[in-house]
């Protein structure tokens, strides 16, 4: 059952945040990504947003989620915008007398931004990096822990769906019966659009589900995720069923241990683009590295995609309380692909896998 953190945690995360504003010289920030808006607030209902000063906390929202709002959101006052969200928000900050308000620039379209300044005036509206994505890097215990409860769901699902697999069975509707299977046994949603695809199909790196036939000789890939109290796990699995051709043996091979050398090497101070290094360079040995071409993994939480990113372009290092995707993957068109994906949290003594599912050439019906 979805859950929300203690209060306490809530109120650290202002606080945190509010460090960041008066250290970037801000009298208050207008959060508008929903993402961000959860994390500070709670509020997990559309067309919001915050309007947060050293002392005042404001939720903007409109009339069909006033009673959310002030339900999942206490401490913040809430108000409601009749004449447009950006409008409410910019007269706000107006009459607080705010004097540099802080947006952010990626979640803010051109026809709110004129909005914001049209009711602004007198405020000082200034772009800023992604504070909040910085903060929501590192993740707390309950935050931790909500992710694994996503992993065990889906992973409890995916031996179901599994057991179900029978030769004419479509890749459609084996991505339904695991997203229906997800939401039953208590996940919010699947965390992203589910792949699964067999044979030639497998070697799409993003594919979606068609209506192609699972043949008796095939390679099944996987890639899956349940949300769970906001927080998304992401797992992928390539395994076979029938004969397993020598080729794709080889590459499957090839990325297990890619993915194992890359998972090894995650510990706290380690450069973020180390890791992709790592796995790109094995894979680039075993003669694929034009078959790889995505980053080795990326940041989970309250969005499947976020930040840090593990690829050849990331700059920083890994810290304890992130919690990173490791997924090399090679990919031969017409023919076939394999991904190898875990999740992964960095410790102070190094890193632990999050993820319980075996790997392997072939499903083994366990997930311990």
């Amino acid at each position: 059952m979805s859950a929300q953190p203690p209060q306490v945690e809530f109120r650290q995360r202002v606080e945190r945040y509010r460090a960041l504003l008066a250290r970037a010289r801000l009298s208050a920030a207008l959060i508008t990504d929903p993402a961000n808006v959860r994390y500070l607030s709670g509020f997990t209902g559309e067309d919001s947003a915050l309007l947060l000063t050293q002392r005042q906390r404001v939720l903007l929202t409109d009339f069909r989620f006033v009673e959310e709002g002030r339900a999942s959101s206490p401490g913040w006052r809430v108000v409601v915008n009749p004449a447009g969200l950006m409008a409410k928000a910019g007269e706000t900050a107006r009459k607080l007398r705010i004097r540099r308000l802080g947006i952010e620039s990626a979640h803010l379209c051109v026809k709110g931004l004129i909005a914001l300044r049209s009711n602004a005036r007198g405020v000082k509206v200034c772009l800023t990096r992604p504070l909040v994505e910085e903060l929501r890097q590192i993740k707390s215990a309950w935050e931790v822990k909500q992710i694994e409860k996503a992993l065990r769901i889906q992973e409890q699902c995916f031996n179901e769906v599994c057991r179900m697999l029978r030769p004419g069975m479509l890749e459609y509707d084996a991505a339904a019966e695991l997203r229906y299977r997800l939401v039953r046994a208590g996940a919010d949603d699947q965390a992203f659009p589910i792949m699964f695809q067999w044979g030639a199909h497998s070697s799409m790196p993003h594919g979606r589900p068609t209506r192609t036939k699972l043949k008796a000789d095939s390679i099944i890939l996987n890639d899956f995720g349940a949300r769970f109290s906001g927080y998304h796990a992401d797992l992928t699995r390539t395994f076979f069923i029938g004969t397993i051709p020598a080729r794709l043996r080889r590459i499957h091979e090839v990325v297990c241990e890619a993915q194992r050398r890359a998972v090894a090497c995650i510990a706290p101070g380690v450069e973020m683009n180390e890791v992709d290094k790592v796995a790109r360079d094995f894979i680039s040995k075993a003669g694929h590295g034009k078959h790889f071409g995505h980053s080795t993994g990326h940041g989970l939480g309250l969005k499947i995609h976020e930040s840090p990113t593990l690829s050849w372009r990331s700059k920083g290092k890994l810290a304890v309380g992130m919690v990173v995707t490791v997924e090399p993957g090679i990919y031969l068109p017409g023919i076939g692909g394999v991904r190898i994906e875990d999740d992964v949290l960095v410790t102070p003594q190094g890193h632990r896998v999050l993820s319980r599912l075996p790997v392997g050439l072939r499903w083994n019906g366990s997930n311990t």
